[in-house]
């Protein structure tokens, strides 16, 4: 189902990206990755992520239904702008609900899972970052960034 919510300027599969990661003075998070609505790997087009309280950030995102996705999180120091990207591997994701939210932790990589709609369960599906696996990687992006 593709739907747009004007509350939430979300079309499609709504995704919510959460990480928690202590900033420095001018420092915010980013999320960009493989899908137009990432910026595809351009910093300059990358979705910029909230703080919250308990320094989680977070971004939401609307997705066409079916898609695969490839991912990173960077830092960008406002002050000596500098970019600081996560070491591992570009993260993914295949993305197949309504609504999905994704609870990554910093250069923690997760296996790649897609999440189907639960028909009892009307809360967000969540997906934890505790394990480890190979990753497809995009070519347009470097694994490693200094």
């Amino acid at each position: 189902m593709f739907r747009c919510s004007s509350s939430s300027l979300l079309c499609g599969n709504n995704v919510t990206f959460t990480i928690v990661y202590n900033t420095q003075p001018g420092e915010i998070l980013f999320i960009t990755g493989s899908m137009n609505q990432l910026g595809e790997w351009d910093t300059s087009k990358a979705k910029r992520m909230t703080w919250n309280v308990g320094n989680l950030w977070d971004a939401s995102v609307g997705f066409p239904e079916s898609v695969y996705i490839q991912y990173k999180y960077f830092v960008y120091n406002e002050i000596n702008k500098t970019y600081r990207w996560e070491s591992i591997e570009n993260r993914q994701l295949i993305v197949n609900n309504d609504e999905l939210l994704i609870e990554d932790s910093w250069d923690v990589k997760r296996n790649l899972q897609t999440e189907q709609t639960k028909e009892t369960d009307s809360t967000p599906n969540s997906l934890n970052s505790n394990s480890s696996n190979s990753f497809l990687i995009d070519s347009r992006i470097p694994t490693m960034l200094e």
